[in-house]
């Protein structure tokens, strides 16, 4: 969804593509006419709300258009996590949230445990995102591909919000207890 200066909501459908290999990459690239660079592409930039996504083959049909043959592309592979990788995660987890890592590893150890067996299972040799990006009148154009893949941060954040309801609640409860106890020795 965009928003314009006069306030009126475009709705758009978002339709995120499975991530594609090289090899795969490389044949849309041919059938379309264009070449292709392997780069480094920064995903938070390529997804900026500045840049503008199109399906691949609309993207490659566009540049050509305009006079481009070439594009840079990237493919992103990871490799099953560890426990390196874990407290990583947890350590910048901990800086957003302010939290010590300790805390939240104490309190999602069965969630990160749940999540190192679910991505142990995981096929680290398929791509988990792929980007491919043109430059047409100093304005950059994109397409993203994602296959899915287990998050930690989503994983133990939602932990971690389920956690924060139940402590609420439970306070909420204890709460109105001795609220009502209060009134009783009042009356």
């Amino acid at each position: 969804m965009k928003i314009t200066n006069s306030l009126t909501h475009i709705v758009t459908d978002v339709r995120i593509a499975p991530a594609l290999n090289e090899e795969e990459l490389k044949a849309v690239l041919d059938q379309h006419g264009v070449q292709g660079f392997p780069a480094e592409l920064d995903i938070a930039e390529r997804t900026e709300e500045h840049v503008q996504m199109l399906e691949l083959a609309d993207l490659l049909e566009f540049a050509k258009a305009n006079g481009v043959t070439a594009a840079t592309y990237d493919v992103t592979y990871f490799p099953h996590a560890d426990q390196r990788e874990v407290d990583y995660q947890l350590r910048q987890l901990g800086e957003d949230l302010e939290l010590a890592p300790e805390v939240i590893r104490d309190v999602c150890a069965d969630t990160i445990q749940e999540y190192l067996d679910l991505d142990a299972k995981r096929d680290p040799n398929i791509p988990v995102h792929s980007i491919v990006e043109v430059y047409v009148g100093g304005t950059a154009f994109a397409w993203y591909g994602i296959n899915e893949y287990p998050r930690l941060k989503r994983v133990v954040l939602r932990k971690l919000v389920q956690g924060g309801q139940k402590a609420k609640q439970s306070f909420i409860l204890r709460a109105s207890r001795a609220q009502a106890e209060l009134e009783d020795d009042f009356s």
